[in-house]
């Protein structure tokens, strides 16, 4: 079955990204992103940690409205304190541009490899090679730090440690290990890089709309 190329697919992440700050409507917004939601709703397993964040980041979504855009009339209280239809209007605009950028992201990452996606952006966009390479390069390590933070909590608890962080110590057993581990793995990946030719190598030029 054929499906659009890494190239286009990034245009269209891309387009779909740029569209979530610019369009007002409510509706528009919910559908692009259940849209890019069924596109990926098989693969939704792999990349649950875009979500995990963007329910996090629902919180400081709401206090924002409630602090900058709390106008209107009242519609509901929250511990005493009034939240205005102002505030709840910013915050359904924001979590669906917010909603729309991770679904079109989580469609983009799922959709290709590393690999094609690194091609795709050197070979049918034109963008320079250590661009492309540092883009798919990021969207391989997404999933391994991922893995590194599981294994670093792991290793927290059976030291019991508390499971959420709260002091900045608790912070820094986690940051420290997940820094050094992401330098030494750009180390290694940066000698892997030299030894193959990276630097030296050249790239022919193809632009293709669709993968059969």
């Amino acid at each position: 079955m054929a499906r659009p190329s890494a190239s286009l697919g990034f245009l269209i992440a891309l387009g779909l990204s740029l569209a979530a700050f610019v369009l007002e409507n409510e509706a528009v917004l919910l559908a692009l992103s259940l849209a890019c939601l069924a596109a990926s709703f098989k693969r939704l397993r792999r990349v649950y940690w875009v979500y995990a964040l963007y329910a996090v980041g629902l919180t400081g979504v709401f206090v924002n409205a409630v602090l900058f855009n709390n106008t209107g009339s009242t519609v509901f209280h929250l511990l005493g304190y009034p939240v205005r239809s102002g505030a709840v209007e910013g915050f359904v605009r924001v979590s669906l541009r917010l909603l729309l950028i991770a679904a079109a992201g989580s469609w983009f990452i799922t959709s290709y490899t590393p690999v094609e996606v690194a091609r795709g952006l050197e070979r049918e966009l034109g963008v320079p090679k250590g661009v492309a390479y540092a883009v798919a390069y990021a969207f391989r390590l997404m999933p391994l730090v991922a893995r590194d933070y599981r294994e670093v909590e792991f290793v927290r608890k059976e030291r019991g440690k508390r499971a959420v962080p709260v002091t900045p110590g608790d912070l820094a057993s986690i940051i420290t290990p997940l820094l050094r581990i992401g330098y030494e793995r750009a180390l290694w990946t940066g000698i892997s890089m030299e030894l193959r030719g990276f630097s030296l190598r050249r790239v022919k030029r193809e632009f293709r709309l669709l993968y059969r």
